[in-house]
């Protein structure tokens, strides 16, 4: 029988993947089938043992990300991945906070490719030429962002991939006679087109399921009750809490070569639900945001699909 992991394995593992978890080290201070591994296509598993990590009253506690300041415009910008003198290749996170949650496992990417990442963000705002339909104060933050975000990729060729995410449920307005889908697809496919012929690759990752607050209530009721099983016991409607991606859409419909995508859904939802646990791993840290814990167990399965993308670059 599986033995149930120590709190201080757990939470030396939760410190690893604020750092960018899916090293060796990483992997062999988890226990089995935790996290993503238990859904991994190749191996998937079940491990009975396992519970809620972290507990609902820790998941909102952040700890370092382990990324180096090295530029205040247009950011802070800061660096991870690789800290090897001489990386292999540079590549940027781009996007906004739903762009952060993926810098773990993008870092474990970096490490294994002996990559040099770079995160450049900004709250609430899209890297898309359709800003100007969100609303006042936010709009004119966000245009200047976007410009900026242009101008420092112009200074930086050696950014040579560029990693994109962002939230789905940013809003704008559309002008008369489109859809929202529809010019945010073709906001994104034209702020791809202004990036220099220097980013020979645009990689758009899937945004992340979401959540509601009753999830977390079903959960506390489950572990409350002496019941092991939140996952099953608290999952939710697949289509309720993954709406489709715009980026995708652009992404999928675009004729430039260099932009490609990588869907990580399977890791949160089956064909049907979401559980809210995932190999004993609380999937959200709030409404939309990953925890730290389970963006961490990503590190490896983020590595394969890009390594797949990358066999033809």
């Amino acid at each position: 029988m599986l033995k149930r992991a120590g709190a201080g394995a757990l939470a030396a593992l939760l410190l690893l993947g604020a750092a960018g978890a899916g090293s060796s080290t990483a992997q062999a201070a988890a226990p089995a089938c935790f996290g993503a591994a238990e859904r991994d296509p190749a191996h998937p598993c079940t491990n009975p043992a396992l519970s809620v990590f972290p507990a609902l009253k820790d998941r909102l506690q952040l700890t370092a990300s382990g990324c180096r300041q090295t530029h205040q415009e247009p950011g802070p910008i800061c660096a991870f991945g690789t800290r090897r003198p001489h990386p292999r290749g540079t590549f940027a996170l781009l996007g906004d906070s739903h762009a952060l949650h993926w810098r773990g496992p993008l870092a474990s990417v970096g490490r294994a490719q002996r990559w040099r990442g770079l995160s450049v963000w900004s709250p609430l705002c899209l890297f898309s030429t359709a800003v100007k339909y969100q609303d006042g104060p936010l709009r004119d933050h966000c245009v200047r962002w976007n410009r900026d975000v242009l101008t420092w990729f112009a200074h930086h060729p050696e950014v040579s991939t560029v990693f994109i995410s962002q939230a789905v449920f940013i809003s704008i307005v559309p002008p008369p006679g489109r859809t929202v889908l529809a010019t945010k697809a073709d906001g994104f496919r034209r702020a791809w087109a202004k990036l220099p012929g220097t980013v020979q690759h645009v990689v758009v990752i899937r945004d992340v399921p979401g959540t509601a607050n009753a999830t977390f209530d079903c959960i506390d009721r489950v572990l409350a009750a002496g019941r092991q099983r939140a996952g099953p016991a608290c999952r939710e409607d697949r289509r309720a809490v993954l709406p489709w991606d715009p980026a995708i859409a652009a992404a999928l419909r675009t004729r430039a070569k260099r932009v490609q995508s990588i869907d990580m859904t399977h890791y949160f939802c089956d064909r049907l639900f979401c559980p809210p646990v995932i190999g004993g791993v609380l999937v959200h840290r709030d409404l939309n945001h990953m925890t730290i814990a389970y963006a961490g167990t990503l590190g490896p399965y983020l590595l394969r699909a890009v390594r797949r993308l990358s066999a033809s670059w």
